[in-house]
């Protein structure tokens, strides 16, 4: 049966009532006589945001529609003598005192582990049953020497230990679930990986470790909750056995090989929990798998359910990497029939994906061989019938004509917007408007749309009604702009993305540095030179005639070369100037001030002025740097710095050295320079000490 509905009447529940009719796939005469069918609950079309009403809740959408449809037609999830939801009953699966085993497949990460999207649903729905739950739930898995419930395995991906969850946000691995998103006593993890090659005896209740049962094994270990899970015999309680034991198996749908067992689903993902320290590990690739299928789900245990995760089909990778190994199928398939189901997923889920013939259950074909040696070890054995634990299957079936596909379908859809439109070329820092629009709800659903600006940055959800956001990139590069829908009432169905909007993003060039004004040394202006900026085109030159933050900057002009000439400066006046650099994408902010002066024909104040420190018992001698045009330097001296004190000049020279022999010996005097030639004295120079 097919059933296809909206988001809002998943949520009201709507679908109660049409499931009458469905009862009847777990009606069954005396034991023995095998169940009539075998209920696969298909759940297709879950929403690429799959968490309701928002992210942060741990409510997965289509891990709930699977337990509506389950309950509605028959196959409780909580086992209660509440009956007002569809999900509980007498006849239910999960107790509220029971220790749940959670199988996923962790020895691969990207889309090559369990989609843990699910398991956080999964987690989730143990949590909220209806008569309160003091159990444990415990993710677990053996990744044979190559595990990690932290999503971060480096084998086969070239030892990158980087951590890469299936599911829409990478970092939330298995264990992230557990100590972050739940952070609970009741919510445990469990590695078997270093406890597979230590095997106990029967009497043995405190090591963790493994026990053989015929040719397959089985774990033993004590769980974060303190209870001790011996797999074949149940939760031992110091001098017996419980059998509030429950396992859900939840594999990841995927290509295995080509020429073994070809894919992975519930069968061989379970009948990895085994060591293959066990000596048998040969026999099961590939001769043997259908046999240790089948003996670990009749004869060691039974999973409750059955849930194979489509949300991602790896569908010719093992490891679920690189992505074009990949599909969205979005659709998770539940059965408590093992062989069933993984015919059902192969035939109808991967291959239409693969479009590869080693996929299809054909007869004679590998899929078809170790089914059927499956099924025929556990109907040989008795079948799964087990209603004390929740089991209704009994005999389990390859056969498509007993099998009866129950089929849940969300509808609603999105339409993608069109591309972004806005500027295509900007620069560093610059803000910018983007607008978009055109999707539509095929309810008539109000829409929110989302930029992806491609550095890794969103704009969030924009409110009902706005189709535009800003954006500013901080670096150079070029970014591929996208836009999403979502349905602003149920905010998980989202559209596809839209085309992009490509972005180049470049900078303006920075400041320029090293600004130098000349000092007096031209008559005709002012020379400013700086060091050329990386990119830029072009230089502006300003001025202003003082350092307060009210002087105004005048620009003086613009040039293509590391230099300006100011031919309009007053002569004898200090002036402070800025220079900025340009190109295309923008121009730069201002660079340090540098000052300088004209000259009125007068030369520059002398440079450099140094006197000797005891040199000599005859003299002292003051030199300094020859300052352009000045035909003769003055030489003054004094006793202090201070205002008061008087500078006296001791004598004129054309050369650059001056020797003061009427300095008292050991007295520190102060030294200034001034140059002169035909137009004027310069002022006088910086001062510096000295001693005879």
């Amino acid at each position: 049966m097919k059933r296809g509905i909206s988001r809002r009447g998943f949520l009201k529940g709507s679908i109660a009532g049409f499931c009458l009719s469905m009862l009847y796939p777990f009606q069954r005469g005396a034991k023995g006589q095998g169940n009539p069918i075998s209920p696969l609950f298909w759940v297709k079309n879950i929403p690429l945001q799959p968490f309701y009403p928002g992210e942060d809740d741990n409510h997965h959408a289509g891990v709930d529609a699977l337990f509506q449809l389950m309950g509605e037609n028959g196959l409780k999830f909580y086992r209660s003598l509440d009956e007002t939801s569809p999900l509980s009953g007498p006849s239910g699966m999960i107790q509220s005192n029971d220790i749940v085993l959670i199988k996923v497949n962790a020895q691969w990460k990207y889309r090559g582990c369990t989609n843990s999207d699910i398991i956080r649903g999964l987690v989730q729905r143990i949590l909220d049953h209806p008569d309160g739950f003091d159990g444990e739930v415990v993710i677990f898995e053996n990744g044979q020497g190559r595990g990690s419930l932290n999503c971060d395995t480096s084998s086969a991906y070239g030892g990158d230990t980087s951590i890469h969850a299936n599911a829409n946000n990478e970092s939330h691995s298995f264990l992230y679930l557990v100590n972050t998103v739940f952070n609970d006593p009741r919510v445990s993890a469990y590695l078997l990986d270093p406890i597979r090659d230590t095997f106990i005896g029967a009497t043995d209740h405190v090591t963790n470790g493994y026990r053989t049962y015929e040719n397959v094994s089985y774990p033993c270990f004590t769980t974060a909750g303190g209870n001790r899970v011996e797999l074949l015999d149940g939760i031992w309680q110091g001098n017996g056995y419980i059998q509030n034991l429950k396992v859900i198996n939840v594999p990841v749908l995927k290509y295995h090989d080509t020429g073994g067992s070809e894919i992975t689903a519930s069968l061989k993902h379970f009948y990895g929990v085994v060591s293959m320290s066990d000596g048998y590990s040969n026999f099961r690739h590939y001769n043997g798998l259908g046999e240790t299928c089948g003996k670990m789900v009749v004869s060691v245990r039974t999973p409750v359910l059955n849930i194979i995760d489509a949300i991602w089909v790896s569908f010719s990778s093992l490891s679920g990497y690189p992505a074009n190994t990949t599909y969205q199928a979005n659709q998770i398939l539940a059965c408590q029939d093992p062989v069933a189901l993984d015919y059902w997923a192969s035939k109808y889920i991967l291959y239409p994906v693969s479009n590869n013939s080693h996929h299809l259950p054909t007869p004679g074909g590998n899929i078809d061989g170790w089914l059927t040696n499956a099924r025929d070890i556990i109907n040989g054995r008795g079948g799964l019938y087990d209603p004390d634990s929740g089991i209704l299957i009994e005999t389990v079936t390859k056969n498509e004509q007993e099998m009866l596909p129950l089929i849940f379908t969300f509808s609603e859809t999105v339409s993608a917007p069109y591309t972004p439109q806005g500027v295509t070329n900007g620069v560093t820092g610059g803000i910018y408007t983007y607008v978009t629009g055109g999707a539509i709800s095929e309810t008539g659903h109000p829409v929110q749309y989302s930029f992806d600006w491609g550095d890794g940055t969103n704009s969030g959800w924009l409110p009902v009604g706005t189709t535009s956001a800003k954006k500013s990139w901080t670096s150079v590069g070029t970014y591929n702009v996208r836009a999403q829908a979502r349905c602003a009432n149920h905010t998980s169905f989202l559209s596809s993305w839209s085309e992009p909007l490509s972005v180049t993003i470049s900078s303006p060039p920075s400041p320029p540095t090293n600004v130098q004004a000349s000092d007096g040394t031209y008559m005709d202006k002012v020379e400013v030179t700086w060091e050329a900026s990386v990119m830029a085109t072009s230089y502006t030159v300003d001025r202003a005639t003082s350092l307060s933050r009210r002087a105004r900057k005048t620009t003086l002009g613009t040039t293509s070369e590391a230099y300006f000439n100011d031919t309009t400066a007053v002569p004898m006046k200090t002036y402070y100037y800025y220079v900025k650099a340009s190109n295309l994408y923008g121009t730069s902010g201002f660079s340090s001030y540098d000052a300088g002066y004209r000259s009125d024909g007068r030369p520059p104040p002398p440079t450099n002025v140094q006197a000797s420190d005891g040199a000599s018992p005859e003299w002292v001698r003051v030199t300094w740097t020859a300052s352009p045009e000045a035909t003769s330097y003055t030489v003054y001296r004094a006793t202090s710095t201070s205002r008061r004190a008087t500078k006296v000049a001791i004598g004129t020279t054309s050369d650059t050295t001056y020797d003061d022999t009427t300095a008292s010996i050991g007295k520190t005097y102060y030294y200034w320079v001034k140059a002169s030639n035909l137009d004027g004295t310069s002022g006088f120079s910086a001062y510096d000490t000295g001693y005879r």
